[in-house]
């Protein structure tokens, strides 16, 4: 198939001709798009490193109850302790007052048998 052969402009047609300088739009298209992945690239590194700051203030929340419920813990063994070593204690107190009445009854009944006998 033939084309149709285009004739040479003269140039008397070019100077009068209204010359314009045209921007090519295939070139900004691309540009738009790098500049939409790197703002989602900015974004997502912003919300990952605001993600980051909140859980290591959870993390140190967390650090901090640990240890209190662990001086909490310590204080309740200590009480514990205490109240295991009175108990003991007031056992020992009390067998040491069991044997002692027996001894002071085991006394008494013998001076009555000695009164009675005089």
């Amino acid at each position: 198939m033939l084309w149709p052969s285009t004739r040479k402009p003269s140039t008397r047609e070019l100077v009068r001709a209204e010359h314009r300088l045209l921007v090519a739009r295939g070139g900004r298209l691309w540009r738009w798009a790098v500049f939409l992945v790197l703002c989602l690239i900015a974004a997502a590194l912003l919300l990952r490193l605001d993600g980051g700051n909140a859980e290591e203030t959870r993390l140190a929340a967390l650090v901090e109850e640990n240890r209190s419920l662990k001086a909490t813990l310590e204080q309740s063994r200590l009480q514990r302790q205490e109240a295991k070593a009175t108990e003991e204690q007031l056992l020992r107190r009390i067998a040491q007052m069991t044997a002692q009445v027996k001894r002071l009854q085991t006394d008494l009944a013998f001076f009555r048998q000695q009164k009675n006998n005089h």
